[in-house]
């Protein structure tokens, strides 16, 4: 199995964030459950029997000024991989704090924006535990969290955003700031992952009465990382791309389609000698993703939202890649408020998953998977 992420997947949320930062005005105060397994047909391939995790975030979002904007989230998580053998092994406790805010310190098609990373999570690990964080953190294997903890970090962005003609077009520069941790317990090694800059652009456009085109493009390198005043490896940078279309159904319907790639060039391993074992090179990656999300109502108050998600991971070295395919609804219940007053909302889902890991040629297994969740989430009135 993968033992990292390539990357995150380009986040739709991001490419409307950036181009109208006006939609940031939402205030929300939420937390729920989450329960995810996955259990795979040849065990002995997969290196485990099944992976479970059960979440618990809990995050706020609020707007304390006209210009200033502040959200905090953490959750707690308990992971559990049961070996081919049927040994579990068990990692639990809080993960790392994401702290973040916005500012708009003038016009309004500027916003800078700033986060950090706050390490309450665990960032080291027995091996037992690095055994379960590892499968957590597997791409193919879509998890309500991706690790948790490390050393921290802290970085900020710039944003613009204009209209030009029909297009409205948005810029961000990012730059983030990673810090050492110990991930080997009784042994004095700091290794602290290499800094990140970023930049993405966005443009989107109406193309008929009820339909919006978006585009977002984004690029990421990385410093070296870094171990016991070593650098021990060079990540690959990203290019990543998302295309989507967002349409109305009728007049309380709507839905969005979207396709996109994350592509990782290779990475390297730096020293002839290393500190310890486990860095090698990793080869190129790349992430193929399309679905479809959809919105329709129930009644005057609810509303529910099927979804449906393809993503396909391919490696230059054909190991460890593979696909998976997901699809369930979750349900929005208004139990109390209105658009004009507090508003308190439920919402249960529940998901399915199908997909097919190859570790290497000839040696590879599918698996099945389901998630249920529970949320609840207060967004006060205007």
């Amino acid at each position: 199995m993968p033992l990292a992420r390539a990357g995150c997947a380009v986040s739709l949320a991001a490419a409307v964030m950036l181009v109208a930062p006006g939609l940031l005005d939402a205030q929300l105060i939420g937390a729920g459950a989450r329960y995810q397994t996955y259990v795979f047909d040849e065990p002995a391939i997969a290196g485990a029997e099944s992976v479970s995790l059960q979440a618990t975030p809990v995050g706020v979002n609020l707007d304390l000024h006209e210009r200033f904007s502040l959200s905090i989230g953490t959750a707690f998580a308990k992971g559990i991989v049961t070996g081919p053998n049927g040994v579990e092994s068990t990692l639990s406790g809080i993960t790392d704090t994401e702290v973040g805010f916005t500012v708009r310190p003038g016009p309004s098609w500027l916003l800078v924006s700033g986060n950090a990373t706050i390490p309450t999570g665990a960032a080291t690990l027995t091996t037992a535990e690095s055994y379960v964080a590892a499968y957590v953190a597997a791409q193919l294997l879509p998890f309500a969290i991706g690790t948790w903890g490390t050393g921290g970090s802290a970085g900020g962005s710039v944003s613009v955003a204009r209209q030009l003609g029909a297009w409205g077009v948005g810029f961000s520069a990012g730059y983030r700031l990673a810090q050492a941790y110990e991930p080997i317990p009784d042994l004095s090694f700091q290794y602290r992952p290499g800094n990140a800059m970023q930049f993405r652009i966005a443009l989107d456009r109406n193309v008929s009465s009820s339909g919006t085109l978006s585009v977002l493009a984004g690029f990421q390198a990385f410093a070296e990382d870094e171990g016991a005043g070593t650098n021990l490896f060079q990540s690959g940078s990203r290019l990543q791309g998302v295309v989507s279309y967002a349409f109305a159904l009728g007049r309380r319907n709507s839905g969005l389609v979207y396709a996109g790639l994350n592509h990782r060039s290779a990475g390297f391993a730096l020293p002839a000698d290393l500190p310890f074992g486990g860095i090698v090179d990793s080869p190129s990656q790349q992430l193929f993703m399309g679905g479809t999300n959809l919105r329709l109502a129930i009644g005057r108050a609810s509303a529910v939202l099927p979804r449906a998600e393809l993503m396909v991971y391919r490696t230059a070295d054909g190991k460890s890649q593979g696909w998976v395919g997901t699809f369930g609804p979750e349900v929005e219940l208004r139990v109390a408020g209105n658009s004009s007053s507090s508003q308190f909302i439920i919402a249960p889902s529940g998901l399915a998953r199908v997909g097919n890991v190859i570790v290497e040629e000839g040696a590879e297994s599918s698996f099945l998977g389901w998630e249920a969740g529970l949320t609840f989430r207060l967004v006060p009135g205007r």
